[in-house]
């Protein structure tokens, strides 16, 4: 079983066209299965931030957590740009783009086309907005997914809880490597383990979750595991050996396409990578950017993804991303 997570940024109404809705919080989730001839299935789950660009946290953070994108374009403006730049930065190299403009607008193919060239998308596809064709290209690039046999895991938490009967709940993405039932757990930033008692995906109860998979981890812990402290943000793992944490960084600022602004000792970032997203003030530039963090971060040492640095005061907010 393999999953493909899709970060979309456009309308309801076309995310529904290509899968069903069913969840919706600060991201709207809309799940397909594509069931195969042998009784399993693989995912096409598509993530849509709400309220972009108004509120940009949901989409910078679900970003991090997203291996295509697909954008509708109404009209071509500062967060279309924002968009496709941001995609770039995080490494989404391959999506759609639908066009379908706004009442009163126009929308030239050939300036988005180049619009996308400048950003470093050009392997993005115009895809006509019919959601059975959009879908039927998503199930092409689905399977094309390599089943994942790396051991270890790295889990990103999206949200934790306690469930009567069964004890504290974690649920987040595998960012890397596949989770089995009975794995130990260490929390980052958290002395003590947990091992999985259970899993589930897509609300089955599994033996293994695997890479990209939205997993649900029912953990039974040991003194020191700090549930009071897990929650969206907090990175699950087999050993520390997978992460670093680090309260003070310096990184290597690659910046971002149409962003002119020079960052100054004394400005305030935002460290986006694995569902974090975490605030920091700069204290020294010289070959490099030296950061001090309000809260540690984490840095996945597997992930594929680029860990996005964001200014919110900025236009576009997109820095962006940071070599640690």
């Amino acid at each position: 079983m393999s999953v493909l997570n899709i970060l979309f940024v456009g309308s309801d109404d076309v995310a529904r066209s290509i899968a069903k809705k069913s969840d919706s919080r600060d991201v709207d989730n809309y799940i397909y299965k594509d069931l195969k001839n042998d009784g399993d299935f693989s995912t096409i789950s598509i993530l849509r931030p709400n309220n972009y660009p108004e509120k940009p946290k949901p989409f910078f953070t679900a970003l991090t957590v997203s291996d295509f994108g697909i954008i509708e374009v109404g009209k071509i403006d500062t967060s279309f740009g924002e968009a496709i730049v941001s995609m770039a930065c995080a490494g989404i190299n391959d999506g759609l783009i639908i066009i379908n403009p706004l009442d009163g607008e126009w929308v030239d193919d050939a300036q988005v086309k180049a619009l996308l060239q400048q950003a470093g998308l050009s392997n993005w596809e115009f895809v006509e907005n019919d959601g059975v064709i959009i879908r039927e290209k998503l199930i092409g690039v689905l399977n094309k997914i390599e089943t994942n046999d790396d051991d270890g895991f790295v889990v990103a938490v999206d949200q934790a809880f306690t469930v009567k009967g069964v004890g504290l709940v974690a649920v987040g993405h595998v960012q890397s490597g596949k989770v089995n039932k009975h794995d130990d757990v260490i929390f980052a930033g958290s002395e003590g383990n947990a091992i999985v008692r259970s899993l589930q995906v897509m609300d089955l109860d599994v033996a293994v979750a695997n890479l990209g998979d939205r997993v649900g981890l029912a953990l039974r812990t040991t003194g020191g595991f700090r549930e009071d402290l897990l929650g969206k943000g907090s990175i699950l793992a087999d050993s520390g050996e997978r992460f670093e944490i680090q309260k003070n960084s310096k990184f290597e600022l690659h910046k971002a396409t149409f962003q002119k602004n020079d960052l100054a000792i004394g400005d305030v970032l935002h460290f986006c990578s694995d569902l974090q997203f975490v605030v920091g003030r700069i204290i020294e530039i010289n070959e490099g950017i030296k950061m001090e963090w309000d809260f540690p971060i984490v840095l996945n040492k597997a992930s594929q993804r680029n860990p996005l640095i964001i200014q919110l005061e900025a236009k576009p907010r997109i820095m962006g991303f940071g070599s640690f």
